[in-house]
């Protein structure tokens, strides 16, 4: 059974096995501060929004961040957000993938759209987030929960 906990882990997965992906962190947007300048990016950051309940699939409502550093200048913003909407893009990609389900069925479903940003979390960080809505199964063959997952 998929749990909000397969899926924390399926992301940090992603992160460690993404070349183009150094660091991941999950939790609201204000614990991105736990980065400094000297840290390794970009970096995935998940942040859940919400969970769809229904009786045969739920639908976890996640907003999926790639973020990077950029200069004071913005001399390279257009370069790194042309990297990170690529990374997320791939992200998506992945988790349609059946691998890093372990072969339980779930997917994103409602084609995201990204939406650029430019922040001040740790210095100047720039990149591109989406709302995914990863569709899982709701029971696991009893009909009820395993709460231990």
């Amino acid at each position: 059974m998929i749990t909000y906990n397969t899926i924390l882990k399926t992301f940090n997965e992603i992160a460690d096995t993404h070349i183009g992906i150094q660091n991941f962190g999950n939790g609201a947007m204000e614990d991105i501060n736990i980065f400094n300048k000297d840290d390794k990016f970009p970096v995935l950051w998940v942040i859940p929004q919400r969970v769809t309940l229904g009786q045969n699939s739920m639908i976890y409502t996640i907003r999926v961040m790639v973020f990077d550093i950029a200069e004071s200048d913005d001399s390279i913003d257009d370069e790194l957000l042309s990297d990170t909407i690529l990374i997320l893009n791939d992200v998506m990609m992945i988790l349609n993938s059946t691998p890093f389900w372990n072969n339980e069925e779930a997917s994103v479903v409602n084609t995201p759209s990204a939406l650029p940003f430019r922040q001040k979390f740790v210095d100047y960080c720039i990149g591109w987030y989406a709302d995914m809505d990863i569709e899982v199964p709701s029971f696991n063959g009893s009909g009820y929960c395993q709460v231990n997952d």
